[in-house]
């Protein structure tokens, strides 16, 4: 189902769907069938309702069905190029965000105690981390982190050596900076996040 769907910028706009229904039924909802004829030789049930769901979250975002392709390094587009897309999923949601005019790089982190296993690999000792909302600060660095690696699209990229989160303090919802080092451009971002019950999520866009 339909589980979120704002703008979260001017030209933003960001949706999530919660999984709740079986893949006859999200595969009913569809009616370009030859868009996602590959569907057939996914093995696992999760990821054919991934696919699904991220289909029709793009058919309620964009007001109509859209062919996804996928790039050299796997990242999905649309194949008419109407909007720049990112589309990240965890555990039952998918979320896509659209963007007419600029790319934007999305993520979304299941709630869990893993981070803390590989948070050394991810971010500096020069990074802020609120000890009394630890793990929630954890993961919201993480998930901006992906975002930009999705943004950036390329090789090489050292999470804690090429990519920053500026310092802040976690609310259920609100917005922060973040950048990366990656590129020639050193591009500065604003980024967007939302902390549900389940998960948190990430959504960037480069700074003009």
């Amino acid at each position: 189902m339909l589980y979120y769907k704002e703008y979260i910028t001017d030209l933003t706009l960001l949706g999530i769907w919660k999984i709740e229904e079986t893949s006859q039924e999200l595969f009913s909802l569809l009616a370009h069938h030859e868009w996602i004829k590959n569907i057939y030789t996914v093995k696992a049930e999760s990821r054919v309702l991934e696919i699904l769901s991220t289909r029709i979250l793009i058919k309620a975002l964009t007001g109509e069905e859209k062919e996804v392709r996928y790039n050299t390094t796997g990242r999905p587009f649309l194949a008419d190029e109407s909007y720049h897309m990112s589309v990240s999923h965890t555990k039952g949601y998918v979320a896509v965000a659209i963007n007419k005019e600029k790319a934007i790089g999305l993520d979304v982190e299941y709630i869990s105690e893993k981070i803390r296993r590989v948070q050394s690999r991810l971010i500096s000792d020069k990074e802020y981390i609120d000890k009394d909302n630890e793990l929630i600060h954890l993961l919201l660095h993480w998930s901006a982190k992906e975002a930009m690696f999705k943004y950036l699209d390329t090789e090489g990229v050292d999470f804690r050596k090429n990519l920053f989160v500026s310092k802040f303090t976690p609310k259920e919802k609100g917005t922060f900076n973040a950048r990366e080092t990656r590129s020639p451009q050193h591009a500065q971002f604003k980024a967007y996040y939302k902390v549900e019950k389940e998960f948190v999520l990430v959504c960037i866009e480069k700074k003009s």
